[in-house]
């Protein structure tokens, strides 16, 4: 254990996302796990998260508070104003001049839309006066090592700020990755976290300037990095990245629900494409991390759109079944071999009574009828999964829904999946 790294991947989702997580650190925190996180992978709205609480580490209860406070204050509002004078000054120009100015404004207005609509940039002011008060990556503590990550359209690739560099492989001369041509020491945070949820179409695109580039290089242009990875799983699960880690921790927001009703317009076709397009991405990057035998990795999977049931114990027991769960696991859980034997018992009624212990074995465990004291209800989920992914200020109560539900399934996925990185274990 001692040699082994431990990473936490926090999705993108807005500020649903954001919300989430908050569950997720505190149960880790309350398992004696937070602290030894070695390094945060983070997406778009977990990018705030990850920022945030990097930089109010020392005290958890604390950021706590502090955060979800925050949380209660949206950042749109200055941007909204902004497109809401100009529309105004538009509807002004077609009543007191002429039909035909108004159709130039929009000709330019639809070539220049990200010169007139520069909405990262106020979205970006709001990071900074809510959240990061103009802190610069330099400022993130090296332990935990937080890594935000957004998408490089120039090139494709996924580009990376943290507290060590910032840029991709592709930056590189020469394979020789100690180096980075940017340089990160003022850059601010707010700016990363802007690339990292920057969403495409809706936000104007942020650009690296010269100033951030030691040498002449390739200028990045970069949105959202939940286009290219939404969970965050890619740099802790890449055996050559610094960021790789052996243990990952998956708090997933992400919400596959389709609701055909909201596709009202161009605008919502295309963010629900871009939707679906994550969604299929999360699915594979699942699928391979937690069903291909090769992975080295160990993973616990927190996603928003898992119920809280016990259907997880017995999704664990049907992956021993399958051959994806690590034989260390059964005596770790004090899984009799006998039962392991008879679970792929030709005769159906010794193949069930072994997976019925094995469920009853895992319940004592991991603490599940503790542990099932704190489930959050259903209109609990229901209204955790109805938040939505935007950047607006969110009411207490979701913000709680969205606590309980990740803080009750981050404690039950630990304990089934990594139970030797929690300080304390139940008999």
């Amino acid at each position: 254990m001692k040699d082994k790294k431990i990473g936490l991947a926090l999705s993108g989702g807005g500020y649903r996302a954001a919300a989430y997580h908050i569950g997720t650190l505190r149960a880790l925190n309350r398992l004696g796990i937070l602290d030894k996180v070695d390094v945060i992978s983070a997406v778009s709205g977990g990018s705030i998260t990850a920022a945030y609480y990097a930089l109010h580490k020392d005290n958890y209860e604390v950021f706590e508070d502090s955060f979800i406070n925050k949380l209660q204050r949206g950042v749109l509002r200055t941007s909204i104003a902004y497109l809401v004078l100009l529309l105004s000054a538009l509807l002004l120009a077609c009543y007191f001049i002429s039909w035909w100015l108004l159709i130039l404004e929009v000709i330019i207005l639809l070539i220049c839309w990200y010169w007139i609509l520069p909405v990262s940039y106020f979205i970006e002011y709001s990071y900074n006066r809510i959240f990061f008060k103009k802190k610069k990556l330099s400022d993130l503590p090296i332990s935990p090592l937080v890594a935000i990550n957004a998408t490089d359209v120039s090139n494709g690739k996924l580009y990376t700020f943290s507290q060590l560099k910032m840029g991709s492989y592709t930056y590189y001369k020469n394979g020789d990755y100690s180096t980075s041509p940017f340089d990160n020491t003022q850059f601010t945070i707010a700016k990363a976290v802007m690339a990292s949820s920057c969403v495409p179409f809706a936000f104007s695109p942020i650009k690296i300037s010269k100033e951030f580039c030691k040498e002449d290089t390739q200028t990045p242009i970069l949105i959202d990095g939940g286009l290219y990875d939404n969970q965050g799983t890619h740099k802790l699960s890449t055996p050559k990245s610094r960021y790789h880690t052996d243990y990952i921790i998956v708090s997933d927001a992400g919400n596959t629900q389709i609701n055909s009703k909201w596709i009202l317009n161009p605008i919502s076709l295309l963010i629900k494409t871009a939707d679906i397009m994550m969604a299929r991405i999360k699915t594979f990057q699942r699928q391979q991390n937690i069903y291909t035998r090769a992975n080295p990795n160990r993973y616990a999977y927190v996603p928003l759109e898992w119920d809280i049931e016990e259907r997880l114990i017995r999704g664990f027991v049907r992956n021993i079944i399958d051959g994806n769960i690590v034989e260390s696991l059964y005596s770790w859980h004090k899984i009799s071999s006998e039962d392991i034997n008879n679970l792929t018992n030709s005769d159906k009624e010794i193949s069930k009574n072994a997976f019925e212990n094995i469920v009853t074995t895992l319940k004592k465990s991991i603490g599940w009828d503790r542990l099932s004291k704190i489930f959050p209800d259903k209109e609990s989920c229901k209204m955790a999964r109805s938040v939505g992914t935007n950047l607006t200020r969110l009411k207490r109560k979701k913000i709680d829904a969205l606590i309980r539900h990740s803080e009750a399934l981050t404690e039950i996925q630990v304990r089934l999946y990594l139970p030797e990185i929690i300080e304390t274990h139940y008999e």
